[in-house]
């Protein structure tokens, strides 16, 4: 827009220069001609004299001191009309002049505007290529932490497979060390066991404190029971390492229990094979077994009883107790006996 007022300007001043020049052309042609037609002798006709006159004083032509105009008063008069023209198209001109200048100060305005938008606009360039690059930046920075998570991710699940593979080792292992602390246990329990087969346990016999001091012989109590009620005939000589009831009296007068060892064993195996004479009585009599081979005993009681009513023979291992036999075979617990 600049450039183009700056045009403007030069073409004006080049219009003014040369319309200039041609009127003083103009002047200089009209004088000589006005001077050459002096010396010939020509004068104006009086038709021409008629249109130059007019009926306003003021406005007719300029004369010399003998009345008569001349040529140069018409070259005159004919400047003046031309410059009060100029004079008009100048004044045209100084106002489109100063609407330029307003159109060039809006321009400078619009051009300090477009030098600010254009600052801005480097700036935003500039934050626009230093965002990308943050951003090309943060892309690689992603593609990397992933590619680290993805190695960190491959060698979690490597040592998880190692470590659910010793896992499942130390399942195996805890399951075979709990099947041997079992076996150790059942064979602590037939040691146990073993250790106590010459003992045997008597339910329901009574107490008999003695009249004397109100204690009870429960020797000579048991050796009455063995003698009057199983039939044992030697059960004066029988040799008793140890008896005793077992636990404190009974606030109802119950009878305790009563735990004998014998000496031998084969004493026992005789004592047990009277067991039938006490059938249809009150008493019994156990071998005195650990607690939990009684209760794996129990579970199989109903087979062994199905056994003995139907005479199939049927009897529990002397040297495993919890272990059942029917007809010479172990039995599963928990399978029931089809007769």
């Amino acid at each position: 827009m600049k450039n183009v007022l700056i045009s403007a300007r030069t073409k004006f001043a080049i219009s003014s220069k040369s319309m200039a020049e041609s009127l003083l052309k103009y002047v200089t042609k009209r004088r000589n001609r006005s001077s050459d037609s002096s010396t010939d002798g020509k004068v104006d006709s009086p038709a021409m004299k008629k249109v130059k006159s007019t009926s306003d004083p003021e406005s007719s032509p300029p004369r010399d001191e003998h009345g008569e105009h001349n040529e140069d008063s018409d070259l005159v008069l004919t400047a003046l009309e031309l410059t009060d023209d100029l004079s008009g198209t100048l004044k045209c001109i100084l106002e489109k002049l100063k609407k330029l200048d307003t159109i060039e100060c809006t321009v400078k305005k619009i051009e300090g505007s477009l030098d600010k938008l254009e600052e801005r606009t480097a700036k935003l360039e500039e934050l626009e290529k230093t965002a990308r690059e943050d951003i090309d930046n943060l892309k690689t920075n992603h593609v990397l932490i992933e590619k680290k998570q993805d190695d960190a991710k491959k060698a979690l699940d490597k040592r998880i497979n190692g470590i659910e593979g010793k896992i499942a080792e130390l399942k195996v292992k805890e399951g075979e060390i709990d099947q041997a602390l079992k076996d150790l246990n059942t064979k602590d329990l037939y040691l146990e066991a073993y250790s106590r087969r010459e003992n045997i346990k008597f339910n329901n016999i009574p107490e008999s404190p003695s009249p004397r001091n109100g204690l009870e012989d429960t020797e000579a109590v048991l050796r009455s029971f063995l003698e009057k009620q199983l039939g044992y005939h030697d059960a004066s000589s029988v040799e008793i390492q140890r008896v005793h009831r077992l636990g404190r009296k009974k606030e109802d007068g119950g009878a305790r229990p009563i735990l004998a060892r014998f000496l031998r064993f084969k004493d026992c195996e005789k004592i047990f094979a009277l067991g039938s004479r006490l059938r249809d009585t009150n008493f019994q009599m156990f071998k005195d077994l650990p607690q939990e081979l009684v209760t794996r005993r129990r579970a199989q009681m109903d087979t062994f009883k199905k056994a003995k009513r139907n005479n199939i023979p049927v009897s529990f291992s002397k040297s495993q107790p919890d272990k059942l036999y029917v007809r010479g075979k172990l039995w599963p617990v928990g399978q029931v006996l089809d007769i």
